[in-house]
């Protein structure tokens, strides 16, 4: 059984319910919900009782807790000890970022590091949660990510370190070729749009900060549901409907004319722009890759 699997069965089992356990999962409730009908699957019983409200773990499983703590913790060692060894050997550090920080930020960071650190770099794409996960897991030594401003890092219980790297509106953009059709719609009290999925981070921070105070005006038809930002750009530059983007995404499109930005009629959200690692047994190479990213950053705030 996989790591993961043990480790979402003892979050449910310490959490007391699917919800609360989710979030210590870094998950939504359905993509958790799904994870433990897989281990049902693979085991071939059920594990969870869904007579009861809230759903439990069954007691022969809750029998076997204390078991499952200590499969968790040797092979959690294993893998780090294994993961460790590896990095070391081939100078390896591997950086996780939400779609949009890899496809804008990682190429100048990648080459800033290369010239500066003597390590491998391996980069990763993952939503936001998933991101915090393989920190937790150890999975990932840095995560670039977008936060909102004021927000707590859900990784409570880390050692947590962080490095500022700027802040960066989310805008909304479209096809300058289809601008016609969006303002006629906008005239009759409706626009399309891309929207991302409730349960992903730019999907939060849409409907919080931007969507609430345009629904008073406005009837928001979605047209498409994505998790990807490079698709809502696409999507948006083909005019389906206006797309929220990261402004270095859509910088290219906006300076090409290609793109329109909406920021003054249909509203932008500013987001954080950060490095996060957690702290604590580091490698040595690890270390160094951190501190070149501290001080690039904090010599561009300088200039």
């Amino acid at each position: 059984m996989r790591l993961e699997w043990i480790e979402d069965l003892l979050a449910v089992l310490k959490a007391g319910s699917l919800k609360r356990a989710a979030e210590e999962r870094f998950l939504s409730q359905p993509a958790f919900s799904r994870r433990i009908k897989s281990i049902e699957d693979y085991v071939g019983v059920a594990l969870i009782d869904r007579t009861k409200k809230p759903v439990q773990l069954h007691e022969t499983l809750r029998d076997q807790q204390p078991r499952l703590e200590e499969l968790a913790t040797e092979i959690r060692d294993l893998l780090y000890e294994l993961r460790q060894r590896d990095r070391k050997a081939k100078k390896r550090v591997i950086i996780v970022g939400q779609h949009a920080t890899i496809a804008t930020m990682a190429p100048a960071l990648i080459k800033h590091l290369t010239g500066t650190v003597d390590a491998e770099i391996v980069l990763r794409s993952a939503n936001r949660d998933e991101c915090f996960f393989m920190l937790a897991t150890n999975q990932a030594d840095l995560a670039l990510i977008y936060r909102c401003k004021n927000e707590a890092l859900p990784l409570e219980g880390y050692l947590i370190e962080e490095c500022d790297l700027g802040s960066e509106a989310l805008i909304p953009v479209f096809a300058k070729k289809s601008i016609d059709t969006l303002n006629a719609s906008y005239r009759n009290g409706e626009v399309s749009i891309i929207a991302y999925p409730p349960d992903v981070f730019l999907g939060q921070v849409t409907n919080r900060e931007i969507f609430p105070s345009l629904k008073i005006g406005v009837f928001l038809r979605t047209r498409a549901e994505t998790a990807l930002t490079l698709a809502a750009l696409q999507l948006a530059s083909e005019g389906v409907g206006v797309g929220w983007v990261p402004q270095a995404v859509a910088a290219k499109d906006l300076s090409r004319g290609e793109l329109v930005d909406l920021s003054r009629t249909l509203l932008s959200a500013e987001l954080s722009l950060c490095a996060v690692r957690i702290g604590g047994r580091q490698s040595t190479v690890v270390t160094d890759v951190w501190q070149s990213v501290v001080e690039q950053f904090e010599s561009k705030a300088a200039g």
